[in-house]
């Protein structure tokens, strides 16, 4: 099969608009060159990709061809834009996805660091949630990921870079907030517990099932407004709550599982361009700076683990 990249770009536009004359319309061609295009690929395939001739509807083989189509021409996008940066007299182009706490709390600073010694670099930055951060990796949209390797794949490197401990957001004004002692799971029974990615990933069996039916909110300033609208109290890792907060506070919980591990998420055999690898052992360096004030604790370079 001799399957060129134009082919698969057409395939990918015709999939996504559901419509051959809007494809024909974004990349420039007329409909009888896409049909043409897509007649070859599905030969080329040797399975239908479309449930009918209108090309609205994939069948389950063109959902998977799809997908595999769409992660190879992100990668492929990837490495021409770095080709491209590079012909422009740059030495490189990072492209970085992160969780919301490291892209507010350790980016800026990082960011700010790499520019000052290398300005003509050019730097793409994601924030989401690690199963998300980790599909970017996967699919080759990013070089770099950090965040918690929400499971395994064989197909990623996790590269522990430090732990931190789980703690309760609530309101200034929460017994749990006033609370002497530690705080343990059993105090978050009858409260109402605003679910993120966070406790999905660790899906700690220690946490008393909610009162009320689940409130699921997947971005940190909302869980932050809700949480300050005295709706419920979150799990959240300290460095979600960095900036100071005058209504609502972070408490730390006294249970050993009350913590996780976030990493460098990279492709499996793959190695960091020189650019990438400078802005990771820039993380680094300014992880050591903060581990103190967060109470973070540092992983050693050797301390690898590769998801097989």
């Amino acid at each position: 099969m001799r399957t060129s990249l134009a082919t698969l770009r057409v395939f990918a536009a015709v999939a996504e608009s559901g419509n051959i004359r809007l494809a024909a319309t974004r990349l420039g061609r007329t409909p009888s060159a896409i049909s043409e295009k897509l007649k070859q690929f599905e030969q080329d395939i040797g399975a239908p990709l479309f449930e009918s001739g209108r090309k609205n509807r994939l069948t389950p083989v063109g959902s998977f061809v799809h997908t595999q189509v769409r992660d190879l021409l992100s990668h492929v996008d990837r490495k021409l834009a770095s080709l491209q940066a590079y012909s422009r007299n740059a030495i490189g182009r990072i492209d970085i996805a992160s969780v919301p706490s490291i892209a507010t709390t350790l980016l800026p600073a990082v960011i700010a660091r790499f520019r000052s010694q290398w300005p003509a670099v050019e730097i793409t930055a994601r924030d989401a949630d690690s199963r998300s951060v980790a599909d970017l990796v996967q699919s080759g949209t990013v070089e770099l990921g950090i965040a918690s390797m929400p499971s395994e794949r064989r197909a990623l490197v996790f590269t522990p870079l430090f732990e931190e401990p789980l703690g309760i957001v609530c309101r200034r004004d929460d017994p749990l907030y006033r609370k002497r002692g530690g705080r343990r799971w059993s105090d978050l029974q009858g409260r109402t517990l605003l679910a993120n990615a966070i406790s999905d990933a660790h899906a700690i069996d220690a946490v008393p099932p909610p009162a009320q039916a689940p409130i699921v909110v997947y971005n940190v300033l909302s869980l932050l407004a809700l949480v300050r609208a005295n709706i419920g109290i979150t799990i959240l890792p300290q460095l979600s709550v960095n900036e100071p907060q005058v209504d609502i506070g972070f408490v730390p919980i006294d249970e050993p599982d009350a913590r996780r591990t976030v990493g460098a998420i990279t492709r499996a055999g793959e190695v960091l361009s020189p650019a990438t690898a400078a802005l990771l052992q820039i993380i680094r360096d300014q992880l050591i700076q903060i581990a103190d004030d967060f109470s973070i604790t540092l992983m050693s370079d050797g301390a690898i683990s590769e998801r097989s």
